[in-house]
């Protein structure tokens, strides 16, 4: 840390009590207002000249045109997409081309084809907007590889080290190829990317401003200890950034990330940190100058936030440390103080974005910091090797890959501890504010507390946050809440403190979204109704979330079809072994005032598919006297046959509320459907503009007929049916 910045030698002169002294604020330069200037003028400019129903730009036709990937191509449900640069008689544009052929294309590979061009569908039109693409490219036929230039080489070089990792079928080698190449193919492996995003480790396995800067504290700790002159280690860090931004593939942010990150170790030359700011500055001008867009972008925020925030608070950062803990442990408060500097600046943005707060963030940076040091200095020495001599080469990924093994392990095991992280929700432009608010008070108030003070003030974070989410809950209201997560199910029952999830959903930010929006951070349980993915996708993500058990029909573990088996494996990934329960007719879950009654399947017909669906009537007990106020059904994907076969079978003459079967397909409902089921709501989990027209117009007309409400997650959001006596009201998010 030393290394990055001389106003630490400040930080470590002790004072007669054995603290350290505060480092002196920083004086902002003109260039950092120009560039705080020019940021919000970029931005502006951006907001104000978007036009969502703006038609394509004039020149994009139907023919052969020449694509240069920007990116490596991610592949899809539909084949690959990437942003690229397309170009054609003169003309240039940057657009999303998507393309569907045997081979994945890495960043800056070239190919002529075909193509039509077509306007963003509107659910992702402002996102790439934001990137600076103006419309999707779609390959007609097949591709005709283009010769790449001078980057050919590179783009050689690049693609044969990350087939080096082509059939290590672990998350360690994914990892591996991730931190080398900057290629990510495999990164969501073994639900890699959901444990790193939850201990806060996201940021590690791109190629990011804050990454480099771990690498550059523990690379120049390394230096100084080997008493490497102190000039020449930032020209040394400098060229390695360089070496490593060419090496994984020239994307724009591993581009400004090496730039970042080059410009915090050069303020070694200045030996202050106000002139590493002013070049931080410049940096951010430049860049933004060359391409406004980067003023939306959040790979930039997140390279220049993080950056500014080891520049300007890591010394700061670093004297709290020192004096909390005595002057002991000097280096471990530096790394410490390093990691939170970079994770400081950009938590509200990275919290927004994931919508979860890692609890252990800070201390799991600062322990993978090393880790991560290791693992990219030995890969990269392995490389060459592999190069020279193949069979020792190998060896030596092979090694590195076990160690990044054991790291995954040790990150699946953190990202399972309770609490170690949150749900929490935001939006990006709130995130945005809260970021520029924190760092004004911080830098103009600049603290300096002393150690005793910095001890109780920890410990009564800690002791606030302890007692919010033990009693918080208790607080809450009897409701049963259907989540609005896309084209999927997620319904949540909350009751004296007690919860229970029946389906996740598949899209992961949607529902971490709906469960901080409704104030849950942890689950008793959770039920999965079958083994569909739109009601499990997002089942390990709550690992960390889930105090108790999967709930999962009991035949499902007897089925054997492939689907059922790969659902117990997942529940068991999620909680172990020992925690995964399997439900039958008649078994109740007690939820506060909530009794949740088992009432189908009574066997499997279709392998654990929609009829097979595990369902639920949900009765209220207000008093705790036996008598029950109100009911809701939840029924999975079953459809009318099951809904009525399941409340014969249960003896339920009517419900108050019904949880409408198949996200309201037409299936779902027959003639006297409502008479039968006799409701006075009819709640519809449905994706906005979902591809299998859910909800239909037969179950609308059916559910009208019977003179029910209809309550819909693709219109009104989170549907809420709050509890009080006999009385159920209910409320939507919009």
């Amino acid at each position: 840390m030393g290394l990055l910045d001389e106003g630490l030698l400040d930080g470590r002169r002790k004072l007669e009590h054995g603290t350290s002294s505060c480092p002196m604020r920083p004086l902002p330069s003109i260039a950092f207002f120009c560039a705080v200037l020019l940021w919000i003028v970029a931005a502006c400019w951006f907001f104000l000249s978007y036009d969502e129903n703006e038609a394509l730009p004039d020149g994009l036709d139907a023919g052969v045109w020449t694509f240069e990937l920007l990116e490596d191509a991610s592949k899809g449900d539909y084949g690959y997409s990437a942003p690229a640069r397309a170009w054609h008689d003169g003309v240039s544009f940057n657009v999303r081309v998507l393309y569907d052929a045997a081979d994945r294309l890495m960043a800056h590979e070239c190919f002529s084809a075909y193509a039509v061009f077509d306007s963003f569908s509107e659910s992702s039109r402002f996102r790439l907007a934001q990137r600076g693409l103006v419309a999707d490219a779609r390959v007609k036929g097949g591709l005709e590889r283009v010769p790449s230039g001078m980057l050919a080489p590179l783009i050689g070089l690049r693609t044969w080290a990350s087939g080096l990792f082509d059939g290590a079928q672990t998350g360690g080698a994914a990892l591996m190829r991730a931190l080398l190449t900057g290629d990510r193919v495999d990164i969501e492996r073994d639900g890699l990317y959901d444990d790193m995003k939850a201990v806060g480790l996201a940021h590690m396995v791109a190629v990011s401003g804050s990454h480099l800067s771990v690498v550059a504290s523990m690379a120049g700790f390394l230096m100084r200890r080997a008493r490497v002159p102190r000039r020449l280690c930032a020209v040394v860090l400098c060229v390695f950034y360089a070496a490593y931004a060419v090496f994984t593939g020239l994307s724009a942010p591993v581009i400004r990330a090496a730039i970042m990150s080059a410009v915090v170790v050069s303020a070694v030359w200045a030996r202050r940190r106000a002139s590493a700011l002013a070049a931080l500055s410049v940096c951010v001008c430049v860049l933004i100058g060359l391409n406004p867009h980067n003023a939306v972008s959040l790979s930039f925020f997140l390279s220049a936030a993080s950056t500014f925030g080891v520049i300007v608070f890591a010394p700061l950062f670093t004297c709290w440390a020192v004096r909390m803990t005595g002057g002991r442990c000097a280096g471990a408060c530096e790394a410490f103080a390093l990691t939170f500097a970079a994770c400081f600046a950009i938590m509200p943005a990275t919290v927004a974005v994931f919508s979860r707060f890692s609890c252990i963030a800070p201390v799991a940076n600062m322990l993978a910091a090393p880790v991560f040091t290791l693992l990219l200095g030995w890969g990269l020495v392995a490389l060459p090797v592999c190069a020279l001599v193949p069979a020792l080469g190998s060896a030596g990924l092979n090694a590195a890959n076990a160690i990044a093994q054991l790291f995954c392990f040790g990150a699946k095991a953190a990202a399972h501890l309770p609490y170690s992280s949150v749900p929490v929700t935001g939006s990006l432009p709130v995130a945005g504010l809260l970021t520029a608010a924190a760092v004004v008070v911080l830098w103009v108030w600049w603290p300096s507390p002393s150690g005793k003070a910095m001890r109780v003030c920890c410990a009564g974070v800690v002791a606030l946050a302890g007692v919010a989410l033990a009693f918080a809950p208790m607080a809450a209201n009897d409701e049963v809440v259907m989540l609005d997560v896309g084209q999927g199910d997620a319904i949540l029952v909350k009751s004296q403190g007690a919860s229970l999830l029946v389906d996740t959903g598949n899209q992961e930010q949607k529902l971490l979204s709906a469960l901080a929006r409704n104030k849950t951070a942890s689950l008793d349980a959770v039920a999965v109704t079958h083994h569909d993915d739109d009601h499990c996708g997002c089942l390990e993500l709550l690992a960390p979330t889930v105090r108790g058990s999967v709930l999962l029909s009991r035949e499902t573990f007897s089925c054997g079809c492939d689907d059922c088996e790969e659902l117990v494996e997942m529940a068991q990934r999620t909680v172990g072994p020992n925690r995964v329960r399997g439900m039958r007719c008649g078994d109740v879950v007690q939820v506060g005032r909530f009794t949740c009654k088992t009432i189908w399947p009574l066997s499997f017909e279709e392998e654990g598919g929609n009829a097979d669906s595990l369902c639920f009537v949900v009765e209220y007990d207000a008093q705790g006297d036996g008598e029950v106020e109100s009911s809701v059904l939840l029924t999975g994907d079953a459809e009318a046959p099951q809904i009525r076969a399941m409340m014969d079978e249960a003896g339920l003459k009517e419900v108050d509320v019904l949880k409408a079967g198949h996200h309201g397909s037409k299936a779902g409902v027959d003639e006297g459907f409502s008479q039968r089921v006799g409701s006075k709501a009819a709640l519809i989990s449905a994706g906005a503009n979902n591809r299998y027209g859910h909800p239909s117009e037969e179950a609308l007309e059916e559910f009208a007929l019977g003179g029910m409400e209809v309550f819909r997650t693709d219109e009104q959001g989170d549907v809420t049916c709050r509890f009080a006596g006999d009385e159920i009201v209910i409320s939507t998010q919009r």
